[in-house]
């Protein structure tokens, strides 16, 4: 089945009409009859106008105008209903759509777009096209069976005064080209919008450690400029809307005044100005919403343009050097094994089963890029896989949501879970492991120590399930006797000692507590490899952790 985001902004649009056909169905039906029972209420007025200058009011009309009023009111709120409900599952399934994507997509193919412009994307954006399908639709749709069912009505009586309707529908005309010709404006002001979203995150960002304080005055310069621009944009997108708005209340006054010269030059009295008001501000609501239908759509198409930017970028053909960034990973019960590109050359990654595979190299030389691509190649090829960046994410619940990610725990679960809180030491977080559980660790884990925060996620990723982790310098803030307990119980546990661990470090005592070492050289690619007791007394390896040994022999 296609998906609604790969579709065109048409298509989309007449899918979406009949993946909800019952639902307009019901909703045209209400307006309709919302249309009829307001088209009595102007003749209805003219008799009782009349009523007033002759013998005076009849009671029943008081309960004819109850009768209209609660009809009107059970027909307009489910006609609202009806349209705003398919847009809000519209919007969900829009939004779910493109973060399936963005979690299928290679990190890569939109890591040079700002956090910012993608949030805004996901967010405002996809908000703007549930206003178009919703109330963009309703507004349509009102104003058609509006037509339908007015026209006939003002026909049977006074079809004379149709020229006066003419000024209100010339300003909305005026408002609608004015509202589409600063289409252009809107999309360019949404997206410096997003540039001004992305300094707040990096001010944000920065603002967490003392070491960015001295860059304050650099960002408060670059927000200055960036929302000077985008309030530039935000005037020309708004200033067709401020001087044409008016004139539909113009369009209003004059389309009366018309309407009472006519009724006068064909000897009318008052009643008649009475009933063409009413049928003016029948007319008005549907006409004035349209005016405002024109805002919806190009802000709406202006979204779905930026929407589909972000889609056809996740969507695109690879790059030769990114199809071989994410080759076919070739995985067997002994091994798993991928040919990824490192500095422009080919180069064999292997991670035997039930073992513990370390990368080393100098910083920089591409550690983190390699676990990532290795990661993404499992993935796409259907391998359970755990990966935990050197920087990761807590969300802002329990200890325990934040382990088992919305799953509920059996009993077993509970009992690993309370296992690692024992290995990696969190179990002194509070008096009871129960108690630690229930913990809330507060944004991305501010609550805890970037240490503690490290070893909830090494935690989570062993309870994910997964058979292969990939872990990227995991024990670099804690020390090497915590290193080393952690380690070695995980050895030893039946739970997980046969599950396939692929981490980097820079410490010669991860190393010695690994199986396999990969040593990366940015020039040659890997220049040693190998069971960890021999390739350690290789003389590049050697060298490599000659500062980290003080002396202290090899092996």
């Amino acid at each position: 089945m296609t998906q609604r985001i790969h579709r065109r902004f048409g298509p989309w649009i007449i899918h979406h009409a009949f993946e909800f056909k019952w639902f307009y169905l019901g909703a045209f039906l209400c307006l309709y009859l919302l249309q009829v029972l307001q088209s009595e209420i102007p003749q209805k007025i003219r008799t009782l106008t009349e009523e007033l200058s002759g013998q005076g009011i009849n009671q029943a009309s008081v309960f004819i105008f109850l009768g209209l009023a609660v009809g009107i009111l059970i027909f307009r709120t489910f006609s609202r209903l009806l349209f705003f409900y398919p847009a809000r599952v519209q919007q969900k399934l829009i939004r779910m759509e493109l973060l399936e994507l963005l979690e299928a997509a290679p990190p890569s193919r939109y890591s040079d777009r700002p956090q910012g412009q993608i949030f805004q994307i996901l967010f405002d954006d996809i908000n703007n096209l549930r206003a178009f399908v919703g109330f963009g639709l309703l507004q349509i749709g009102n104003l058609l069976i509006a037509a339908w069912v007015l026209i006939p009505k003002l026909n049977q009586t006074d079809a004379y005064l149709w020229p006066a309707f003419s000024p209100l529908f010339a300003s909305v005309f005026l408002f609608t080209a004015v509202t589409f010709i600063n289409q252009k404006y809107f999309k360019k002001m949404m997206d410096k919008k997003g540039e001004v979203q992305q300094y707040i995150i990096e001010s944000y960002e920065a603002k967490q450690t003392i070491k960015n304080f001295h860059r304050e005055e650099n960002f408060i310069h670059g927000f200055v400029r960036v929302s000077a621009e985008e309030l530039k944009l935000f005037f020309k997108s708004s200033v067709g809307f401020a001087f044409t708005g008016p004139y539909v209340k113009l369009g209003l006054g004059a389309s009366l005044m018309w309407a009472a010269l006519l009724i006068r030059r064909s000897g009318g009295t008052t009643s008649d100005l009475v009933f063409f008001s009413g049928f003016l501000y029948l007319f008005l609501e549907p006409v004035m919403f349209l005016s405002w239908v024109a805002v919806v759509v190009s802000q709406g198409f202006a979204a779905w343009r930026r929407v589909k930017d972000l889609h056809h970028l996740l969507v695109k053909p690879s790059a030769p050097e990114e199809q071989l960034a994410h080759a076919e990973p070739e995985v067997s019960p002994a091994s798993v094994a991928v040919t990824l590109d490192f500095w422009g050359r080919p180069l064999r990654l292997i991670a035997p089963r039930g073992s513990w595979t370390v990368l080393v190299g100098e910083t920089g030389c591409g550690k983190s890029h390699l676990l990532s691509n290795f990661a993404s190649c499992l993935i796409l090829a259907g391998e359970k896989v755990s990966m935990v960046q050197q920087e990761p994410y807590l969300f802002n619940d329990t200890l325990a949501e934040n382990l088992f990610l919305g799953v509920t725990p059996d009993k077993v679960g509970l009992e690993r879970a309370h296992e690692l809180l024992r290995i990696f030491q969190l179990d002194g977080l509070a008096p009871s492991l129960d108690e630690v559980l229930a913990l809330e660790v507060g944004e991305n884990g501010k609550r805890l120590s970037g240490g503690q925060m490290k070893r909830v996620a090494l935690a989570r990723s062993l309870l994910s399930g997964a058979r292969v982790l990939i872990w990227d310098d995991p024990f670099s803030s804690v020390d090497i006797i915590l290193e080393k307990k952690i380690m070695t119980r995980l050895q030893e546990t039946p739970e997980w000692r046969d599950l396939t661990f692929l981490i980097s470090s820079h410490r010669l005592t991860t190393v010695r507590l690994s199986d396999q070492l990969i040593y990366l050289d940015q020039t040659v690619g890997i220049r040693a490899t190998g069971p960890v007791e021999t390739t350690l007394k290789e003389a590049d390896v050697s060298k490599f952790f000659k500062e980290q040994m003080v002396g202290v022999p090899l092996a």
